[in-house]
């Protein structure tokens, strides 16, 4: 298990460069460069990007942060807390991908790797492995995308890209496939959202009416509301049925 969550790791690690990974051999190519080091530095740079828009990560977020505010309380769980397991249940959600993608690519990555890191033969090694283990991770972001914002971001694409890259251009590509994700999740999340927030906001609207019925004006609804969303929380074991239904959404 250790082993597999390390592979994990590592393929999240590759994952800016499958994007723009192309099927080529392993170039010869000179001693590192400032240029060399800059891209692998870059490339580095892009991985918390990279967590956040192309993996589960966004939508449960979001979702924890609405249902957080939608208790009225805004320093607790902190978010600390929610940022940390919004990113457990990311790797929950995406370990099959990743072993798919060590799958895809073990063959290559068990081959004698360059020994220096900044170095043009480890940049053109890590683009190879991305380049095969790159079709795991495109069918999850088309399983988990909206059809219509495919072809949206297709119909912006065809016109923004210059007329030379039109015929090629495919809806399984990932310069449509990332920003469609992204918006599918977005909404998604938004929608649980609204749903998470009707039986607060309920109680919010009662406990309001109650007050100002018995001539309590002075008195903050959000003091009696509170312990009530609370208690309700508690009951139908909120936090367990949430997290449940987020890993459940995604295919």
């Amino acid at each position: 298990m250790n082993k597999k969550l390390y592979l994990f790791l590592f393929c999240l690690l590759l994952l800016p460069l499958f994007i723009f990974a192309q099927e080529a051999g392993l170039p010869e190519v000179a001693p590192p460069t400032i240029i060399t080091e800059l891209a692998v530095l870059a490339g580095l740079s892009l991985l918390p990007y990279v967590v956040m828009l192309l993996t589960s990560y966004v939508k449960i977020v979001i979702v924890l942060s609405l249902l957080r505010n939608a208790l009225g309380v805004q320093q607790s769980p902190p978010n600390q807390v929610i940022n940390g397991i919004a990113l457990l249940m990311t790797i929950y959600v995406m370990f099959p991908t990743a072993s798919q993608m060590y799958e895809k690519s073990r063959e290559f990555i068990h081959k004698q790797p360059p020994t220096e890191l900044f170095s043009g033969p480890t940049a053109a090694y890590m683009i190879e492995i991305a380049d095969q283990a790159k079709e795991p991770m495109r069918q999850f972001l088309e399983r988990n995308t909206l059809n219509k914002h495919i072809a949206t971001f297709y119909q912006l694409a065809y016109k923004s890209l210059p007329e030379t890259f039109r015929p090629s251009l495919k809806q399984t590509d990932f310069i449509i496939l990332i920003p469609a994700f992204i918006t599918s999740q977005l909404k998604a999340a938004f929608e649980i959202g609204v749903l998470i927030y009707l039986p607060f906001f309920v109680i919010d609207m009662v406990t309001s009416n109650i007050l100002l019925a018995m001539g309590m004006m002075m008195l903050s609804p959000l003091t009696i509301a509170l312990p009530l969303k609370l208690l309700l929380l508690v009951m139908v074991d909120g936090w367990t049925l949430l997290i449940q239904g987020l890993v459940l959404t995604f295919r």
